[in-house]
């Protein structure tokens, strides 16, 4: 039912938001490129929230059959991207302030309980790891490059959970951040505001800094800060 109804859908300019080249250097399963290339599609606000998706589009803009699109688009709704309607309608998910706020909290605590171990574990080679990252970091903050700059910094986050050694909270946080990025808000404007972004790069530092010291109490009250929206 949710695939017959998927393909009565009417898009405009597909090429605005799918990546083509890029889905036909196949690396993994046609179903893996497809999911990833329209996740990345919706992360990056080339997909709008409430935005109907259709498959017969996406598989000949593609060059793949319809299957792996209906996988696909069943796995981003199952993961939270998509969302179907009472009338089985298919749209990119809308997040709404309120929720933003409550997914920040949740990482927060995620985010504290992972740092914990984090400051037991971290040692030179991560340290620097995150010195040039956060350099690269600042080079896009230098330059206005915002688009950039949110990457590098899902990036950084990604690569000091790690260091916690927890694959689940690792893999939990990164779901719950990218579900903060779809806000409806529009998490991006954020990062438009100059306020935001030097209170961001500046939280970055300070965190590189607590970290590089092992205070544990500097770097859970950066924690906590960094994901108040």
């Amino acid at each position: 039912m949710l695939c017959r109804a998927i393909d009565t859908y009417v898009n405009e300019d597909i090429a605005a938001y799918l990546d083509k080249e890029k889905s036909i250097q196949l690396t993994s399963t046609i179903t893996e490129v497809v999911y990833n290339n329209i996740k990345e599609s919706i992360l990056n606000r080339k997909l709008k929230p409430n935005q109907r998706i259709k498959i017969r589009e996406i598989a000949s803009f593609l060059g793949v059959s319809q299957t792996p699109v209906r996988e696909a688009i069943q796995r981003l709704s199952a993961d939270g991207f998509l969302v179907v309607d009472r009338r089985s309608d298919v749209k990119v998910i809308e997040i709404g302030i309120t929720e933003c706020w409550e997914i920040g909290e949740i990482i927060t605590i995620l985010d504290m309980a992972c740092t914990k171990k984090v400051i037991k574990n971290i040692n030179e080679k991560d340290l620097d790891d995150l010195a040039n990252m956060l350099h690269v970091l600042e080079v896009y903050y230098l330059e206005r490059k915002t688009a950039e700059y949110i990457a590098q910094n899902q990036e950084i986050h990604k690569r000091i959970w790690a260091i916690g050694e927890n694959s689940v909270i690792c893999e939990t946080l990164a779901k719950f951040m990218e579900r903060f990025l779809i806000v409806e808000s529009n998490y991006r404007s954020y990062f438009k505001d100059e306020i935001f972004l030097k209170k961001s790069i500046q939280n970055h530092q300070d965190l590189m800094k607590a970290l590089t010291a092992r205070d544990e109490e500097a770097t859970l009250r950066l924690v906590s800060d960094h994901w108040k929206v």
